[in-house]
């Protein structure tokens, strides 16, 4: 059911092989229908080439993206395209278009040259703006501040105008989108969204206490000194630089798994099948095996997998081992830091956490166009035996109905087994999750919530747990532009609860427990275990 995407990326590193293996062998869809280049220039061939993957590729189109919206915006980028030769403004009016898919896998990425930006940094929490980092020009009491007005407009203003340049797919998601984009900061965004006229204006921002700040835009190319927040951690769950990784706490009587990313080394291999153009398979799997067999590989591959760990699998084993022997009653899972990955990972997760083998899984439908049929040829060719009749074209069909949600994890053949004397956790279970936790660790923490296995505690996760999903990425023929589309489409468990995740406890971090290093994720979850006790009791 999980799809390794990012296993693409392990395999494209920095060596001659990995190089190639990006430059030849990655599956690049094309439209059979030939796009005529007659008065348009790259910008605008490269859009309409991009509206056609969208028509050809997105399920269900129609009901996040009505025709003639799509018509109307197609119009208006090609007429906004015909002036420009900036990759800047290609890319952000690229973004308006795919921004209104509100779908997280359907994005577009191509690096430009930004000259200048505005010197400031924000962090929002519960709707509001405030100063994070602030050039040394200015005066350092306005780090913390909230931020009330912008050249005139309020803050949430403002969001509204920049989130139509991004991907996210719920308001949380949104506002992390352009705040780690840092949209609000870049001139090219704030002149499309109308904050500004030209790319030299300077940028009015008022606090609440009074303070006009007047920012003047910087070269990128000078190194501006920065007043930043002086942010503090808490040392239980700090990030660490590992995939996944536990710790027993047997005094506070509760076990910690930091799980960062949904890849491991069975992972990284199953997954290039399907985005590695068949005869660079075998190059692409012997490359990731030598890094595996190094002492020290890779950086980027030793990003993606745990070396002390290569199999998740056997450290889940050991942490639950570990965990009942010392008479734990409470298991705190950490995904605010994972983008995503292998479902199937979590999943494995999960079997370590229950003895219910009768849980509800998402319904996975696929969307029978051409580019899923080039991309998951196998899944494809399952439909195609399953529809003996013929397979109806550009139909939304389940790959999944009457699956059980563990049959890869039980099934002795498959890669990802595991054994039925796996040890059990029968504690108390913690989600702590957010804007952060996106593509397979935000089904996880779906699919955690609907079967009433975990408290969920944080926000909304990145992904909705309900509509397209499945990263496939291609490239677009002039500007050389990456792009991803969602091929695929999901259906929560338990329906009825929306098609937006909303945690058992709503939380977000403030600019106060930034400066004291306070995580009030932990301090809500400390207090249900002090309430709870030892054994329940």
């Amino acid at each position: 059911m999980g799809r390794a995407w990012t296993c693409l990326v392990v395999v494209m590193l920095f060596s001659s092989c990995g190089i190639f293996v990006q430059q030849a062998g990655m599956k690049n869809f094309k439209p059979d229908e030939r796009i005529s280049a007659r008065g348009l220039n790259d910008f605008q061939y490269d859009f309409v080439y991009l509206t056609a993957l969208v028509e050809e590729g997105f399920p269900r189109l129609d009901s996040v993206f009505p025709k003639p919206l799509r018509e109307m915006e197609k119009s208006r980028i090609l007429a906004a395209l015909d002036s420009t030769r900036s990759k800047a403004d290609f890319v952000v009016l690229a973004s308006s278009y795919l921004s209104r898919l509100k779908n997280q896998h359907s994005s577009i990425y191509l690096r430009y040259d930004l000259k200048s930006t505005y010197p400031y940094v924000v962090f929002i929490s519960s709707g509001e703006w405030y100063i994070y980092t602030i050039s040394t020009a200015y005066d350092s009491s306005a780090i913390g501040k909230r931020i009330i007005g912008i050249n005139g407009l309020t803050p949430s203003e403002v969001e509204d105008r920049l989130i139509a340049f991004t991907f996210g797919e719920n308001r949380i998601n949104q506002q992390y989108a352009l705040r780690s984009n840092q949209l609000y900061s870049n001139p090219h965004y704030l002149r499309q969204a109308g904050v500004i006229s030209w790319a030299t204006d300077t940028l009015s921002v008022s606090l609440e206490d009074g303070t006009e700040l007047n920012l003047r835009p910087v070269l990128i190319k000078d190194e501006v000194p920065y007043y930043r927040l002086a942010e503090k951690s808490e040392p239980v769950t700090d990030y660490r630089k590992k995939t996944y990784s536990y710790s027993v706490y047997e005094d506070l009587n509760f076990g910690y798994l930091q799980f960062n990313a949904c890849h491991d080394s069975i992972d990284i291999l199953e997954g290039i099948g399907s985005y590695v153009k068949t005869w660079m398979q075998p190059m692409a799997r012997a490359y990731v095996i030598r890094q595996f067999n190094k002492q020290k590989p890779s950086r980027r591959v030793a990003g993606y997998y745990n070396k002390e760990y290569p199999v998740f699998r056997d450290m889940l084993w050991e942490m639950v081992d570990s965990l009942n022997a010392a008479g734990i009653d409470h298991l705190i899972i950490d995904l605010r830091h994972n983008p995503g990955g292998n479902l199937t990972l979590g999943i494995q997760l999960m079997y370590f956490l229950t003895e219910n083998d009768s849980l509800d899984d998402f319904q996975d439908f696929a969307f029978t166009s051409e580019i899923y049929k080039a991309y998951f040829v196998d899944e494809y060719r399952d439909l195609q035996r399953t529809y003996s009749d013929g397979l109806p074209d550009r139909a939304l069909l389940q790959t999944n109905p009457g699956a059980n949600l563990f049959t890869d994890v039980t099934d002795v053949n498959s890669k990802y087994f595991v054994p039925s004397d796996r040890p059990v956790f029968k504690g108390k279970v913690y989600v702590l999750s957010n804007y952060r936790t996106g593509s397979a660790a935000a089904m996880l923490t779906t699919l955690l919530q609907d079967n009433r296995m975990a408290t969920v505690v944080g926000t909304s996760v990145g992904n909705n747990p309900t509509g397209a999903t499945i990263y496939t990425p291609m490239k677009l023929p002039r500007t050389n532009a990456r792009i991803s589309l969602s091929t695929s489409y999901k259906v929560r468990p338990r329906k009825e609860l929306g098609e937006v995740q909303i945690p058992d406890i709503w939380l977000e971090y403030t600019i106060n427990d930034l400066l004291t290093g306070r995580d009030p994720f932990l301090d809500v979850v400390m207090r249900e275990i002090e309430k709870n006790g030892r054994n329940g009791k």
